[in-house]
């Protein structure tokens, strides 16, 4: 039970918080995105694009740091292209260009916003739901007598003369306790299920190029080896 009470807070955080970074991120990707491309052929849209991909890797890694506690797994750093050392500024600069890694989390952007639009949404309305109908004994008295002053005045009555509870406010009640306790007990699945979606395809974007992908320099001795074998080859050929 403290399992299931503890992911469903991890998922409900992550719904209501991915929002707030999926605003800005979308908002940077169509508004760079859209305005390096539109000026690419005059060369000012590629400075655009890369301080557009710069940019998205801050909103990435808050992204990427809320998945772990969804996920619960580790979630690796991504790796992203580095200039060499006696670079230009300018290369460094537009380095991002050609990263694929700042193309990924361009993409997230994108993708991203609709799933947690829509996260947010159904995280807060089914959260406010499941609490005001079990709490609805505590507080329909003051609807009923600001309406006119009679029980019913919410319209919950119609249901409960239908199931032949009668009218009361007691009907009432127990009609919306009851509805609250179902939306309660689906509150878990429909959240988890709306947090591992998006958490999932922000995963395989976010994380898919790690640091254990990137190549790494050769050892001194290996790269003794393939000095010696090339230079054995030029002096065959040479012979």
């Amino acid at each position: 039970m403290n399992k299931i009470f503890k992911q469903l807070g991890a998922d409900s955080a992550y719904l209501l918080s991915s929002f707030p970074i999926a605003l800005p991120a979308f908002v940077i990707t169509v508004t760079g995105f859209a305005a390096g491309i539109g000026t690419a052929v005059v060369w000012v849209g590629v400075p655009i694009l890369a301080a557009t991909l710069f940019a998205m890797r801050g909103l990435a890694a808050a992204g990427r740091s809320q998945l772990g506690n969804v996920l619960n797994q580790p979630v690796n750093q991504p790796h992203y292209k580095r200039a060499p050392e006696n670079a230009s500024a300018l290369r460094r600069a537009l380095t991002p260009v050609t990263d694929g890694q700042s193309w990924l989390n361009l993409l997230w952007g994108l993708v991203n916003f609709p799933l947690a639009v829509a996260g947010f949404c159904v995280a807060l309305s089914w959260w406010i739901a499941t609490v005001a109908s079990l709490a609805y004994p505590l507080y329909a008295w003051i609807i009923n007598r600001a309406v006119d002053g009679t029980n019913g005045g919410d319209g919950l009555e119609y249901a409960t003369r239908w199931l032949g509870w009668g009218d009361s406010y007691a009907a009432a009640s127990l009609l919306a306790v009851l509805g609250g306790l179902v939306m309660a007990l689906l509150l878990p699945l429909v959240l988890r299920g709306f947090a591992i979606t998006q958490a999932t395809l922000a995963k395989g974007l976010l994380a898919s190029l790690t640091e254990s992908d990137a190549p790494r320099p050769l050892s001194p001795v290996r790269t003794a080896t393939i000095d010696a074998e090339v230079t054995r080859v030029q002096e065959r050929l040479a012979a």
